[in-house]
């Protein structure tokens, strides 16, 4: 996918994580991907006019402030259940957010639950298909990964 899906899902980001948790992200491309062992990652399948998953993958630091800010208490407060809480409420607002751009106003889809993957998943997952997009971000210097995947067979020209 081009620049152009690449900016627009970063927005999306962007705008959602600012209204969310009050956390400015900004794009990072020049960095490699987080590694799924040094993270923890949230994915969120969804099923419509084409079917995909959309996943973030976040360093604990961001997840505790995501969490913290999330909840309105203090960093030291968060236990483990806030932050798979956080991360998966935070991927699916994403998700509920760029579909309609990826897809138009008047598509319908179904979003599933969202779930946390182990490190091995995700790196299963990953490999099995490539990302459609993803978005490398970081808010204050620590990384952030956004994954989209469209289906194949349900692409878009």
């Amino acid at each position: 996918m081009g620049d152009t899906k690449k900016m627009a899902l970063a927005k999306v980001v962007k705008d959602s994580m600012e209204k969310l948790a009050f956390m400015f992200f900004v794009s990072d491309a020049f960095r490699e991907p987080v590694q799924f062992q040094d993270a923890v990652t949230a994915e969120v399948s969804y099923t419509g006019v084409f079917s995909g998953r959309l996943a973030m993958v976040m360093t604990e630091p961001v997840l505790t402030e995501l969490a913290a800010n999330m909840l309105g208490i203090d960093g030291e407060d968060v236990e483990q259940n806030h932050l798979h809480d956080a991360l998966k409420e935070t991927v699916n607002i994403i998700c509920g957010n760029w579909l309609p751009i990826e897809g138009g106003d008047e598509a319908v889809f179904h979003i599933d639950a969202p779930r946390i993957l182990s490190p091995s998943e995700a790196t299963a997952a990953f490999t099995r298909q490539s990302p459609s997009i993803l978005e490398k971000m970081s808010v204050d210097e620590e990384p952030c990964d956004i994954y989209f995947f469209k289906d194949e067979s349900d692409k878009l020209a």
